[in-house]
C-alpha cells in the first residue's frame, strides 16, 4: 500500500481522474500553484499555471483537434522518486481531419504534499504538429 500523499499515490490519481475525463477530479490533482510545461511552437505550447489553467485551458487546446472519443492513452512506464515520477506514455487519437495521431511522451512530475505541483513534458513536437494540418 502506498502512502496517499507519495508520488506514486499522486500519479495513480491523476491517470485515475484522466481517465473519467471529470475535470474537477483533474484539478483535485494540483496543487494550487501547479505549473505545467510543454515544449514547442504549438498552440498548447509553453507554461500553464494553476489547475484551472491546465485542466480549462492547456487540456483542451490539446484535445481540440482529436475526434472525440478517439484518444486513448497506453502507459508505458513510471519511475518514482520521492518526490517525483517519471512517467512514459504513448497517446493515440483519430485528428478531425481523419489523420491517426500516434506520439510518445515523457514527463517527470513533481509531487508536493500528495499533489502534482510540476510537469516537464517531452514529446516529439513536429509529429504534434501533425495534429493541425
Amino acid at each position: 500500500m502506498t502512502n496517499e500523499n507519495s508520488a506514486e499515490a499522486a500519479i495513480h490519481r491523476y491517470f485515475a481522474a484522466l481517465q473519467s475525463g471529470t475535470p474537477e477530479l483533474l484539478k483535485g490533482c494540483f496543487t494550487d500553484d501547479a505549473r505545467w510545461f510543454a515544449p514547442g511552437r504549438l498552440p498548447n505550447s509553453g507554461t500553464w499555471h494553476g489547475p484551472d489553467a491546465i485542466v480549462g485551458e492547456f487540456f483542451p487546446i490539446a484535445m481540440a483537434r482529436m475526434q472525440p472519443g478517439s484518444f486513448t492513452t497506453d502507459l508505458l512506464s513510471l519511475t518514482f522518486g520521492d518526490s517525483n515520477a517519471v512517467v512514459e506514455w504513448r497517446s493515440k487519437a483519430t485528428t478531425t481531419s481523419g489523420h491517426e495521431y500516434d506520439n510518445a511522451y515523457i514527463a517527470n512530475f513533481v509531487v508536493t504534499d500528495g499533489k502534482i505541483s510540476e510537469v516537464r513534458e517531452y514529446f516529439d513536437t513536429q509529429r504534434g504538429e501533425g495534429l493541425y494540418q
